[in-house]
């Protein structure tokens, strides 16, 4: 009889310490499971930050989002990014700086006002680029080059023919403002019949919201008669 409670002991133990290390051993799985989930998630977490930054660096063009530099009385069309930092600059409109030169590459100004600013590095220059550094330094580039630095994108100039003979290779007077828009007698025609309900044309797009107000109405054809005369 003892020898039965003695070997019952035993056994017990034996079970207790089996479910023991196998609760520690499923403890220690588990918990490096986890550490892997959370190390796999955080990665593909950066990865997936990484692809939408580079999907977002292409130049988003609008209709309408444009500005315009004149230098020497040449005028140049900017085609503006989707962005704060293009949409603060634009608020600045009209404003003539003095440039200074740099690496017989670029003009530069350090503006009064300081803009948003998301930094990145572009690895390469383009003709024609307007990028600001830091977030007050204004940067036009008549060369294209690699560089190692960082930039936020504002826009591009749309034609850079003669851009860097107009520039020259001194400070030079650079003025922007807004990309003046031409209406013709059939915008006039094409407003007018919308806001009488007599059109069917696809008007989705057209610049004929000339105060500003996120709505055409009477006061718009009114103003785009006015500038047609002129």
């Amino acid at each position: 009889m003892k020898n039965k409670i003695v070997s019952a002991v035993v056994l017990s133990s034996l079970m207790i310490f089996t479910s023991a290390c196998g609760n520690t051993e499923e403890s220690a799985e588990n918990t490096a499971q986890e550490k892997h989930t959370t190390e796999y998630s955080q990665a593909s977490s950066q990865d997936s930050t990484s692809a939408v930054t580079s999907e977002i660096q292409p130049p988003q063009e609008k209709a309408g989002d444009t500005m315009k530099m004149t230098v020497n009385g040449k005028d140049f069309e900017i085609v503006l990014e989707d962005n704060a930092s293009a949409a603060a600059l634009k608020e600045l409109m009209p404003l003539t700086l003095e440039m200074s030169e740099l690496n017989g590459n670029e003009k530069y100004n350090y503006l009064d006002t300081e803009l948003p600013s998301a930094s990145v590095k572009v690895g390469k220059i383009n003709e024609g680029d307007i990028m600001l550094y830091g977030n007050n330094c204004l940067v036009v580039f008549y060369e294209s080059f690699s560089t190692p630095y960082s930039y936020t994108k504002i826009g591009h100039i749309s034609d850079t023919t003669e851009l860097a003979d107009t520039l020259g290779k001194g400070g030079v007077t650079v003025s922007f403002g807004a990309d003046e828009v031409s209406y013709t007698a059939k915008d006039l025609r094409d407003l007018s019949d919308f806001l009488h309900g007599k059109t069917a044309e696809d008007l989705t797009g057209k610049p004929y919201d000339l105060n500003g107000d996120n709505s055409w109405d009477v006061l718009d054809l009114c103003m785009m008669r006015k500038k047609l005369l002129k």
